[in-house]
């Protein structure tokens, strides 16, 4: 079975990270994102993949000829370039030759799962179904689009984010499995869509369109896991989780003293007397002193004596280029002080280092 991963969007609701990279290679945990669902494939056997992109399409195909090769060797990773976007089906139907008249998988590169994928395919090749869709329960669906299962997993009617009256609380996770015949349904390469259209067509023409609800069947966690980390809050949330949960995906050490935890990559560089507190992600090569909590510092970062806290930093060597907050950000001058550098102001206004904190003397050397 194949495998398409959709990624053709800028990533606005990531800004500002996405002006460094596009959404598949934005690091979580220190692994670009489109990993966790590469992984989450390969472990069910799939070798074949492709994936759509526009937006900083350079990057993805150097990742897919330097990095995707080396570290899935016998995998591949096609790579279709779109100069006008064509929605969620439109590149699907473009490359329909690539699947070979076969079933296959498309799923969205923002999203990082835990769950049973052989349920979803099993059902889908047992009910002969041309579509399938994987469906999780959530609390509150008034963000989700949402699907009305009957008892034998039939989909009846979809209601895209309900804000009073949902008829379900089962949310649609952007995991398909299709049959060849969904292609009779994708009516244009130009642009298409499946929520709108091609689900839609499903319906009114009485195919067979499942829903399974896969948030009882863990595979690697203790229970089934279902995030979209297309927006700051929830990628904030992503890396917290994913870093408590010690997902195995992630590759960096994971260091844990009390109620602090350092994910922590090969060649990180901690300068004297740094304090981590909360959880605290450090890229390969950072550079990093001062006092951090619960902040995401990407990889090739430096900065010295700074106050970074629930911040992502995005740099370069030498200085800090970006900081971000789950609330608002600000893009600091190239070589700039993050404002508070090196303090930690307390609640009676005076700045001073917290001992009951963790505080790690190093004497710059590397760590990892």
């Amino acid at each position: 079975m194949k495998a398409m991963i959709l990624a053709g969007g800028e990533g606005t609701r990531l800004r500002p990270l996405t002006y460094t990279l596009p959404k598949p290679l934005v690091y979580v945990n220190n692994l670009p994102s489109i990993e966790y669902v590469v992984k989450f494939l390969y472990h069910y056997g799939i070798r074949e993949f492709a994936i759509n992109v526009s937006y900083k399409a350079e990057l993805v195909e150097e990742y897919a000829e330097d990095v995707f090769k080396k570290k899935f060797k016998d995998a591949n990773l096609f790579v279709l370039k779109e100069d006008k976007l064509s929605g969620t089906a439109g590149p699907v139907k473009k490359i329909q030759d690539f699947f070979e008249n076969q079933n296959f998988i498309v799923i969205g590169c923002d999203d990082i799962f835990d769950f049973d994928l052989d349920v979803l395919i099993s059902k889908h090749i047992s009910s002969g179904a041309v579509a399938t869709i994987g469906l999780f329960k959530v609390d509150d669906p008034s963000e989700f689009g949402v699907a009305l299962v009957d008892e034998n997993n039939n989909i009846l009617a979809f209601q895209e984010k309900p804000k009073t009256n949902p008829i379900s609380y089962l949310a649609n996770t952007g995991v398909y499995v299709f049959s060849p015949e969904i292609f009779d349904y994708i009516l244009s390469d130009e642009y298409y869509d499946f929520g709108t259209q091609v689900f839609a067509n499903l319906l009114n023409s009485g195919a067979k369109f499942l829903g399974v609800d896969v948030s009882k069947n863990p595979k690697f966690l203790d229970k089934s896991y279902w995030i979209d980390i297309g927006n700051i809050t929830n990628y904030f949330r992503a890396n917290r989780e994913l870093a408590n949960f010690r997902h195995p995906f992630i590759e960096s050490k994971i260091v844990q003293k009390d109620n602090t935890l350092i994910v922590l990559d090969s060649g990180v560089r901690i300068g004297d007397n740094t304090v981590f507190e909360g959880i605290v992600v450090l890229g390969r090569n950072s550079v990093v002193s001062g006092y951090i909590r619960d902040s995401i510092i990407w990889p090739e970062t430096r900065f010295e004596n700074s106050y970074i806290v629930d911040s992502v930093v995005v740099g370069g060597v030498g200085e800090v280029s970006r900081s971000v907050t789950e609330d608002s950000y600000t893009e600091e001058s190239p070589g700039s002080k993050l404002k508070g550098a090196g303090e930690i102001p307390d609640a009676d206004g005076k700045c001073h280092r917290n001992q009951t904190m963790w505080e790690i003397p190093h004497t710059g050397e590397t760590v990892g």
